[in-house]
């Protein structure tokens, strides 16, 4: 007896013939009928069918592939889908997976015949036919709302309260709006405001947080301007880049205004000007990002530009917990100093070895590995204990020179049984020790060109020790060449 998956969708919660239940009896009536064993449910409620993102849809998929059933039973192909597109991208999976589609109220034919595929594609068809049109008419009764400047539901702006359709100033919240925008004209930034807040919530009962005063001073509403769908934001379910909306409403004085223009161009200009100097900083670049662990905390470092009142600009990189948590003390690292020093190290190492002895080493080693792991796992679990034990110390305050030392060993030995682990696991791909030597060729022909990737390849792991130095592991990475990462000298700052 074939084993069987159900499969329902329903997108409101009523009850009608098309309901969950309905469907389900029908689809365990077909199966009785058709001596197919219903093994799986999935069911899908109030989720729409133009698009294939629901959970329950995507779950049977997976249990597809693992082979769990036979076949796939809907009530119609609308169940399935009201999208031409994923119905289809969907029977053919089926189709790959042998695995049949049934509905038990359509006869469902091969969708490599034509003539059977016509059909499916005319019945598909009609369904996404009926959520175009319906969608249309709901969209062009909204817009008709919208161009008289009424409230179209959800939760209005904070500022403001709705009393038959109309925006009227709740007076309370909009002096807290004021504040907002004063503060943020005066030069206060967001964390200062936030504080000076004290916790106030917003319309959804939350404490308002930096998004929500973004959204806050860059809603003109505040001035009493009315928009509405400024721009096109899915088709079909998926996002559509947000494109400019040929419906796009905006009306003038025709909400009371809150802030007067003034104000709203201060805002405006400081927001235009912290815009500039972002775009300006991230034309910076950080030639070792996502290179640098410290070593007290474990966390990764960032680049940062900073710009004195003279407008010179420092670059640097700094611990990321010390910015995001300010759980950790570590030196910041000057940008240009460890770029330079891991620069003139690499390149100086690249130009004294003999690539094709390093190549054919590496490659016999990955090659010839061992595939027993148990012993390196284990004192790689042990190690990784010790160094989070040690980072705990010092992050308590209990920071000595010893420990330190003896955490950079353990850090090490950590790094050399991940590669030996790596080379082990990879050993059923072969290493070719050509692909090696290319790589090694590939970055002395490129050095200055590109410099950024080159130090990717060559550069394991940078470590971040509390008084400012630096450990830097050279290696090579040689997943490109059918192997893992490979530690090959560390140096010192």
């Amino acid at each position: 007896m074939k084993k069987a998956a159900a499969y329902a969708r329903y997108s409101t919660d009523q009850q009608t013939e098309n309901s969950i239940a309905f469907q389900l009896e029908k689809i365990q009536k077909y199966c009785a009928e058709n001596e197919l064993l219903l093994t799986a449910i999935y069911k899908d409620e109030a989720e729409t069918g133009t698009n294939t993102d629901r959970e329950e849809f995507i779950a049977m998929i997976e249990a597809a592939k693992r082979r769990e059933f036979d076949c796939v039973v809907i009530y119609d192909i609308t169940r399935g889908s009201r999208d031409v597109a994923d119905w289809f991208n969907f029977r053919k999976e089926m189709h790959r997976l042998n695995i049949e589609v049934i509905s038990a109220t359509e006869k469902l034919g091969d969708i490599s015949n034509p003539n059977d595929f016509l059909i499916e594609l005319i019945t598909v068809g009609i369904g996404q036919h009926h959520v175009l049109t319906t969608r249309q008419k709901s969209r062009e009764g909204v817009a008709v709302k919208a161009k008289q400047g009424a409230f179209l539901g959800g939760y209005p702006p904070f500022g403001y309260d709705i009393v038959n359709s109309e925006y009227v100033i709740n007076e309370h919240e909009a002096q807290i709006v004021r504040k907002i925008f004063e503060l943020y004209a005066e030069g206060e930034g967001y964390n200062t405001i936030i504080n000076k807040l004290k916790g106030i919530k917003g319309k959804r009962g939350k404490p308002i947080g930096k998004n929500s005063l973004y959204s806050i001073l860059t809603n003109e509403r505040y001035i009493g301007v009315y928009t509405w769908n400024k721009k096109v934001h899915k088709y079909f379910g998926r996002w559509a880049g947000g494109k400019p909306n040929p419906d796009y409403v905006r009306i003038e004085n025709i909400i009371p205004p809150i802030i007067d223009m003034d104000l709203w161009e201060k805002v405006r200009n400081r927001m235009n000007d912290n815009k500039k100097r972002a775009t300006n900083k991230a034309k910076q670049e950080y030639l070792l990002s996502g290179l640098i662990e410290c070593s007290q905390c474990g966390a990764t470092y960032v680049g940062h530009t900073s710009t004195n009142k003279k407008g010179y600009t420092t670059r640097y990189y700094y611990c990321g917990n010390k910015y995001r948590t300010k759980t950790c003390k570590a030196k910041n690292i000057n940008a240009d100093e460890i770029e330079v020093f891991v620069n003139m190290q690499l390149k100086a190492y690249l130009l004294s070895v003999d690539f094709k002895e390093i190549a054919q080493n590496i490659a016999a080693e990955i090659n010839n590995a061992s595939p027993d792991l148990s012993k390196e796992k284990k004192e790689l679990a042990e190690i990784t204990f010790k160094i989070n034990n040690g980072m705990k110390a010092i992050m308590d305050g209990m920071y000595f020179p010893e420990l330190q030392e003896e955490i950079e060993r353990l850090r090490s030995r950590k790094s050399e049984l991940q590669d030996i682990i790596a080379r082990k696991e990879s050993n059923k791909r072969k290493v070719d020790p050509q692909k090696i030597v290319d790589l090694f060729q590939y970055a002395i022909d490129n050095w200055e060109v590109d410099k950024k990737n080159i130090f990717k390849y060559f550069v394991n792991k940078i470590y971040a020790n509390p008084d400012g130095s630096f450990t830097v592991h050279i290696g090579v990475h040689i997943n490109g060449c059918g192997g893992p990462q490979y530690t090959l000298c560390t140096i010192h700052s």
